[in-house]
């Protein structure tokens, strides 16, 4: 008579007889929070026939005896488990349950294995990408063709440990690509395959990475010891992968190009995917719909002082930190403490694009992209201008970028005038592409534009005297030219060079949402007194 296995997906903690028949599709161990020469426990990823999986866990008590007697990828009779509850937040497997060995559990090599392994569940790079919501703490399989590589980068944790990370970019049989980020001895792993010039498939297996997305960039990343990355193993998936992609893509051709993350970042691809709209400032200004939009403009003053150009942030993300709490920082998001704090950016700039002008806050990513310096480094410096910011943000000025802006409630609502900065993209023949159908008024040395829009016939500010303009039509076409120039010398050269009758000089105080409100009010109490 056939002996009877029990399936993974009936487990539960109401008996202890349990007998399976399963493939290892994962084993890993884990070290001593303490001691990480020492074993902690070994974890592994089980599959039975009907590709139900779970995980199994050998306490640090049973290490020695299985430690090396379990390998991946064979199959095994297994029996006698304990079923707890671990609540893990990062998942391996869809089951709720773990399987603890204890001093009953047997274990029996299968030397011909009765079911075909399938030990990859591949996710399709084009479903992360397309999905509404990221499911970060279930832990995915991607196979792909590595395509694009970073310099690796030194790093140190936040326990103090010396570690690597290295970014990667990582293609499908379908073209779509997604960024991939190793940490640690993956680095020095895949490090000898990433010759220059390789013409040959460097086809890797993500096994068990976990899937991110952050400022609407998603990626993977390995995720300390459950992460495992396979390099041109000899297995059938892999090897029908690749013999795909030769057939697609010669092998005499360069298959790995050098990247930058950061620009990964800027914005480029989804504006050339022509689907995208560009937003004059007064648009953007204007805009009554929450969410994020495309603005053109020229950076023309820096807002930020001495000591609020950067803040101080948790090491491992970029959660800001508050007082020490005696010689340590903990992070309210993450809940790592460490013992120094980092420095990431966090500049205010102004755009004008000659409808108007408008308040950006720069966040670390895109400073780091648009100037190329950590915080850290021009902290060291100490190289202040007049202005009280440091020497080398002065590289921001007079930069024709397009901006992703995101328009908040608070900026529709409450006339927050500061927006905050999704992406940008400073390629030159992209941005002239996307120029909104608008007058792009030169910038000049002072920091103003010389013209304005006015009913689409350009009005030359320094050659108007004709008193005929109204305070209303200033508003309009003088839309908030804020600039390094202070607001009041500003307004004294406009009074010059446009003759007006103003009772309050602060009315013209150059902050289009300020004389938006005071055009509204105006109105406003024109059709009271009317009704009257």
């Amino acid at each position: 008579m056939a002996e009877s296995f029990d399936l993974l997906m009936d487990v539960s903690p109401k008996k202890l007889a349990w007998n399976f028949l399963v493939h290892v599709v994962r084993l890993w161990k884990t070290p001593c929070r303490y001691n990480p020469k020492e074993i902690n426990s070994i974890e592994m990823v089980l599959q039975d026939s009907q590709g139900g999986r779970i995980q199994a866990s050998v306490p640090k008590a049973l290490v020695r005896r299985w430690n090396d007697n379990i390998d991946e990828f064979k199959m095994y009779k297994m029996s006698n488990f304990i079923v707890v509850d671990k609540r893990e937040k990062t998942k391996t497997s869809m089951n709720r349950w773990t399987l603890n060995f204890s001093h009953r559990t047997v274990v029996l090599l299968v030397e011909n294995p009765t079911f075909p392994l399938q030990a990859f569940r591949l996710t399709q790079i084009s479903e992360l990408l397309n999905a509404d919501r990221i499911n970060d703490s279930q832990l995915i399989d991607i196979m792909g063709e590595v395509v694009g590589k970073e310099d690796p980068k030194e790093l140190i944790t936040s326990k103090g440990k010396e570690t690597k990370r290295l970014a990667i970019l990582v293609e499908d049989l379908d073209n779509y690509r997604i960024g991939c980020v190793l940490f640690g001895d993956m680095v020095d792993q895949i490090l000898p395959y990433l010759d220059d010039g390789r013409v040959e498939p460097l086809i890797v297996v993500l096994q068990f990475f976990r899937p991110s997305r952050w400022n609407e960039k998603t990626s993977v990343q390995s995720h300390f010891d459950i992460s495992k990355l396979r390099i041109n193993s000899d297995l059938e998936e892999v090897r029908d992968f690749r013999d795909r992609r030769l057939a697609a893509i010669p092998s005499n051709l360069v298959r790995i190009s050098q990247v930058n993350t950061n620009n990964s970042h800027s914005g480029a691809d989804e504006l050339k995917r022509g689907d995208v709209t560009v937003n004059t400032i007064e648009e953007a200004l204007n805009s009554t719909q929450e969410g994020p939009l495309w603005i053109a403009g020229t950076i023309v003053a820096i807002n930020s002082g001495k000591d609020d150009w950067f803040y101080k942030s948790c090491r491992k993300c970029p959660k800001k930190v508050e007082t020490p709490i005696g010689n340590r920082y903990e992070c309210g998001k993450c809940g790592h403490t460490h013992g120094s704090a980092s420095l990431r950016f966090k500049v205010e700039v102004m755009a004008y694009d000659g409808t108007g002008s408008i308040t950006l806050l720069l966040w670390d990513r895109e400073t780091v992209q648009l100037c190329g310096r950590q915080a850290e480094q021009i902290k060291d410096e100490e190289e202040l201008y007049a202005e009280g910011y440091p020497a080398a943000l002065e590289s921001l000025l007079e930069r024709k970028l397009l901006f992703k802006v995101n328009v908040k409630s608070s900026n529709i609502k409450l006339y927050d005038q500061v927006y905050t900065v999704m992406k940008v993209c400073e390629d030159d023949t992209i941005f002239e592409m996307h120029l909104p159908n608008k007058t792009f008024s030169t910038v000049t040395d002072t920091g103003c534009s010389n013209s304005v829009d006015l009913s689409a016939t350009m009005v030359d500010i320094n050659n108007l005297s004709d008193s005929q303009y109204s305070v209303d039509v200033v508003e309009d076409s003088v839309t908030s030219l804020k600039c390094k120039t202070p607001a009041k010398t500003a307004t004294m050269v406009l009074k010059q060079q446009i003759p007006i009758n103003i009772e309050n000089e602060e009315e013209l105080g150059f902050s289009t949402n300020k004389l938006t409100r005071n055009r509204r009010k105006r109105q406003k109490m024109q059709l009271h007194d009317n009704n009257e």
